[in-house]
C-alpha cells in the first residue's frame, strides 16, 4: 500500500513538472514573440467569408498556432491549407487535429520562421499578427504572392497593402486587402 502512496506522488509530481515546463514554453514565446491566441471558430468563418475562398484555392495562415483556421478552410471550404508555425508543440498538435477532422490530405504544417521559409502558393493569406510582424511580413507578401492575392488580417493591419474592405464583429474588426 505505502509503495502505491509513493507511485502515485511520484506520477503527480512528474505531471506537475510536466505542467509547469509547458506553461513556461509558452510564456516564454508569448513574451518574446507573437503570443498564440486562437480565432473562434465563428470568426475564421467570417474571414474565409469575407476572402470568398472556393473549393480548391490554397490557404496559408503565417503564425497558424494550432491550425483551426487552415483545418477549417479545407473541412468546410474545399481548400488546401499551408500553416507555418514556429513553436514546435503547435506544429504536432496543428497535424493531430487535421487527422482527427479528417483533412491531413488538404492541410501541411510545417515547423518554421515565416520570415526565412519560402512562401507557398496561396490564392489566400490569413493573418492574426500584431501590426509590427505584418509591416515585417508585407514585403514576403508583395515579393512572392501575385497582384490579387487576397490578404485576410484580424484586428492588425497591413499598411501597404491595398485596403478592400473591413468589417466588424462584435469587438473584432477583419481587413480584406490585395496583393497590388
Amino acid at each position: 500500500m505505502e509503495a502505491l502512496l509513493i507511485l502515485l506522488i511520484l506520477i503527480a509530481q512528474m505531471c506537475l513538472i510536466v505542467i509547469l515546463i509547458t506553461i513556461g514554453y509558452f510564456l516564454f514565446n508569448g513574451v518574446f514573440g507573437v503570443p498564440w491566441v486562437r480565432t473562434r471558430a465563428s470568426l475564421t468563418d467570417e474571414m474565409l467569408r469575407l476572402a470568398e475562398l472556393q473549393s480548391g484555392e490554397r490557404v496559408v495562415d503565417f503564425g497558424s498556432g494550432d491550425g483551426a483556421m487552415v483545418i477549417q478552410a479545407a473541412r468546410d471550404h474545399g481548400a488546401y491549407g499551408y500553416g507555418i508555425e514556429r513553436l514546435r508543440l503547435l506544429v504536432w498538435l496543428s497535424r493531430y487535429l487535421a487527422r482527427r477532422y479528417g483533412v491531413e490530405d488538404r492541410t501541411e504544417f510545417v515547423h518554421g520562421d515565416m520570415f526565412k521559409e519560402q512562401p507557398p502558393q496561396a490564392d489566400v493569406v490569413m493573418s492574426y499578427l500584431f501590426k509590427e510582424v505584418n509591416e515585417r511580413l508585407e514585403p514576403i507578401l508583395l515579393e512572392h504572392y501575385p497582384s490579387g492575392t487576397r490578404v485576410v488580417a484580424r484586428t492588425f493591419s497591413f499598411p501597404g497593402l491595398k485596403h478592400i474592405t473591413s468589417k466588424t464583429i462584435q469587438s473584432e474588426t477583419i481587413h480584406l486587402y490585395e496583393t497590388p
